[in-house]
């Protein structure tokens, strides 16, 4: 007899129906869309805020190179106008400006202004923004002489006149220290700034050189009680093409004070306003001084500007005339827009002020206007200002002209007292990359100064980027500011 099969249990335990894995499966993927968000707007946070600070970082350094230069202008004795230019030497080349409200001016050029680097390449500026020129003894020590014949310009009557040795003593007669091997070694730190020296860019290009006597040709400027005015020295500047030798042998080597040669002629530095050009005419430069000298030093000629190389990444560029070109280098990136503004004592009160009392909330500074023409003395930095010309940077400007010019010949002229006092420099730098989800004020453009608004909508020419203006991406901006007092030119205001 067989035994009947009981049925096994059935197994209690089941598994996921296929809706329950779906909606898992949605749960998780919202969850880890959640999370990657999170992760997605930190990443964009942090890359934001690491732009900020590197655009924070630009304009502070791009400032902090300007204002070094800027301050020490005219250091070696240069006039006031050959220190700091805002108009460009027309007979000097390495520079094509383009500016169709001011011929030669450099306050908010327009396209096609170009600097010419050592390898013969026309850097593009930047349209709508300024440009600055500095001058003076700023990358190397300045050495002095004494009254010993051995101590300056070689040359018959110890002119420093034509080509002709320059030597200098390691120290004074008077105490001055111009070398010391162990402390103060300025002699090697010039042979090493000179070692680029030479007739052919851009392995060598020719470097400048000034020398200023004792004598005070603006003596009238200077007197007690009334302000002082720093003194005005007779100087000749002259072109060196070898580098120097003053560790080994105590000398510049030879220096040529007439200096013509490669579109470059160094007299150009010896007048007194850049912008004459009675130098064409016939006019005898430089004149004869002699020994003793008072100083010397390798002179610097530096253009600051914005390399428009690259139009969606500008930078401010530093720019050290070379003969009839430039070494261009880079400074600061992302840098769009630079103004210049001149702090010129046109009233005679030997400050920098404005006239009428501030009107905020957009105008705090009682110093400076930042919304009325013509409310201050610095120009031009609010619309409707007419860029000074560079003779209205010292009194008695007005003989500045073909007929007679800023000349000296060794003779005492009258009076050409300095009024610019000093320069304020405004820089704008954006984020290297584009913040899409950025609305705030200035997304579109800061702008400052003067700077020139000629599209819609109305935000600067130089904040526009090669994309349609409907599609204008939106940066993260920062912006400074500086007054800067010239050291040599100004009173205390």
């Amino acid at each position: 007899m067989s035994r009947a099969s009981t049925p096994l249990p059935r197994n209690e335990e089941s598994g996921f129906t296929l809706v329950e894995m779906i909606v898992v499966v949605l749960l998780l993927s919202i969850a880890m869309l959640g999370i990657l968000a999170v992760f997605d707007a930190s990443a964009r946070i942090n890359k934001s805020e690491t732009d900020v600070a590197d655009a924070q970082g630009n304009v502070r350094y791009g400032v902090y190179q300007m204002t070094r230069a800027i301050r020490m202008a005219g250091s070696g004795g240069l006039f006031v106008m050959q220190a700091v230019l805002n108009h460009a030497d027309p007979e000097l080349s390495g520079l094509t400006i383009v500016n169709s409200a001011d011929a030669n001016s450099y306050d908010n050029v327009e396209a096609g202004t170009t600097v010419t680097n050592l390898q013969g390449t026309a850097v593009p500026v930047r349209p709508g923004t300024d440009m600055i020129e500095v001058r003076g003894v700023l990358n190397s020590p300045l050495l002095a002489f004494d009254a010993d014949p051995a101590n300056g310009c070689q040359s018959a009557n110890n002119e420093c006149i034509g080509s002709t040795i320059v030597d200098v003593k390691p120290t004074t007669n008077l105490g001055h220290v111009n070398d010391n091997a162990a402390n103060r070694p300025q002699f090697a730190a010039v042979d090493a700034y000179t070692a680029s020296a030479g007739t052919t860019p851009p392995n060598g290009s020719p470097m400048m050189v000034v020398v200023a006597s004792n004598i005070d040709i603006h003596s009238g400027c200077s007197g007690i009680p009334t302000p002082q005015h720093y003194p005005q020295p007779l100087y000749n500047v002259g072109v060196i093409t070898a580098p120097t030798t003053l560790a080994s042998t105590g000398s510049f080597g030879s220096v040529d004070f007439t200096y013509n040669t490669g579109g470059f002629r160094v007299v150009e530095y010896d007048n007194e306003n850049p912008g004459d050009s009675a130098l064409l005419a016939g006019y005898s430069y430089p004149s004869a001084i002699r020994n003793p000298l008072r100083t010397i030093g390798i002179l610097d000629d530096l253009l600051y500007f914005v390399d428009n190389t690259d139009p969606a990444h500008p930078a401010l560029a530093q720019a050290i005339r070379r003969g009839p070109a430039f070494d261009v280098v880079q400074i600061a990136n992302d840098v769009e827009d630079m103004q210049v503004a001149y702090g010129v004592d046109l009233d005679g009160d030997n400050k920098v002020s404005r006239f009428g009392p501030p009107s905020p909330p957009d105008d705090p500074d009682p110093d400076v206007s930042a919304n009325l023409a013509d409310d201050d003395e610095w120009v031009p930095n609010v619309d409707g200002e007419a860029p000074l010309q560079a003779p209205q940077f010292q009194q008695d400007a007005a003989a500045a002209s073909a007929s007679t010019p800023f000349t000296h010949g060794g003779a005492i002229p009258p009076a050409h007292c300095p009024r610019l006092h000093g320069v304020m420099i405004s820089l704008i730098a954006k984020s290297r990359d584009p913040d899409p989800t950025y609305r705030a004020d200035g997304s579109l453009g800061v702008r400052i100064f003067n700077s020139p608004v000629t599209i819609a909508p109305p935000y600067p020419d130089v904040a526009i980027y090669p994309t349609p203006a409907a599609n204008e991406p939106h940066y993260r901006r920062r912006v400074q500011t500086l007054k800067i007092n010239l050291r040599n030119y100004a009173v205390q205001n």
